[in-house]
């Protein structure tokens, strides 16, 4: 950690960055280093490879999120922070433009492997329940308090990545920060209200559409859902958020992995993996170039959606027979 603090002290303008549609754990982690990195007299932006959803709108109130693609300008910065990922690539073209500029890159990441990244110094442990829970840590490390804007986003970061601490990663760290940002003022009920009470109307009738076209496969302990383009276009026309498919699928008796394929624009497939036991789907991810944590993980594959349904079910299948050697 002095190396990573090291590298926060000794530079004065930072632009900090994460994967592709940033999730909540991404997102506020990015609040919480904002708001230290500003007490501490840096000069501070956010710009990710995406725009942030509707669902996260209620924390531009305090602090400004920014986003390029292409040529757009950039801020000025002396080095890149790279939340919730490790790898350029995870950024896409914006990551291609902030590797081209030579700026020296820190990472902060809480998935496995990450320390093998991109990143000049890093700050990685993958006992961590979220990426926000680091920074936290940072806080400690720098003797600053916690301001109410970061206190919202670590939190934010640890309800994303727990499911509102209902995961097996939902550890004694986990609980005892939930009860310091609540004290702190954080409101839980608004968060809530602003991630799954403002559901565009249509999004029922997708969430229906997504969950009928679920395959039970391998003795029904491998749950399957593939999106096409059609369908992932519906999707982003009204915002829906597609992981809400993956717990419905998850609490189904026996269903061991969740599988949710998602057909890309470019003709490749984004695949998310969640487990329910001890299938570790990290493992699996990382056979098509991804990776994530034992319980959920995720990879692009660069395959059509029909073959890549059927190389998913291949690498399951495979995980489950191993499982049940070790058994």
């Amino acid at each position: 950690m002095t190396t990573f603090l090291d590298f926060l002290q000794r530079q004065r303008a930072f632009l900090l960055t994460g994967h592709e549609n940033p999730d909540g754990d991404c997102l506020g982690a990015q609040v919480a280093l904002f708001h230290l990195l500003r007490a501490l007299g840096k000069q501070v932006h956010i710009v990710n490879p995406d725009p942030i959803g509707k669902a996260f709108d209620f924390l531009r109130r305090h602090t400004p999120f920014g986003h390029a693609r292409g040529d757009d300008e950039l801020p000025e910065f002396d080095a890149v922070v790279l939340l919730d990922c490790s790898q350029i690539s995870r950024v896409g073209a914006l990551g291609q433009r902030l590797l081209a500029s030579g700026k020296p890159i820190g990472v902060i990441d809480h998935h496995v492997g990450s320390e093998h990244g991109d990143g000049t110094a890093c700050f990685v442990d993958a006992t961590a329940a979220a990426t926000g829970a680091l920074v936290r840590r940072l806080y400690r490390e720098l003797g600053q308090p916690l301001s109410p804007a970061a206190a919202e986003g670590v939190f934010l970061s640890l309800i994303a990545d727990t499911g509102w601490f209902r995961y097996s990663n939902a550890d004694a760290e986990v609980f005892a920060m939930a009860g310091e940002l609540v004290a702190a003022g954080v409101d839980g009920s608004l968060i809530y209200d602003n991630l799954y009470r403002q559901n565009h109307p249509e999004s029922a009738q997708l969430l229906a559409a997504l969950l009928a076209r679920h395959r039970l496969l391998l003795d029904n302990r491998l749950a399957l859902c593939a999106m096409d383009k059609a369908l992932m276009e519906r999707a982003a026309r009204i915002d829906f958020d597609t992981d809400a498919v993956l717990d419905p699928l998850r609490s189904l008796d026996g269903v061991e992995v969740v599988a949710l394929l998602k057909e890309r624009y470019d003709g490749n497939v984004k695949c998310s993996l969640r487990a329910r036991r001890d299938i570790d789907v990290q493992a699996i991810a990382a056979t098509f170039g991804g990776g994530g944590h034992k319980k959920a993980a995720g990879a692009t594959m660069n395959m059509p959606l029909q073959q890549a349904e059927a190389a998913i079910e291949a690498a399951v299948a495979t995980a489950l027979g191993d499982a049940a050697r070790r058994r």
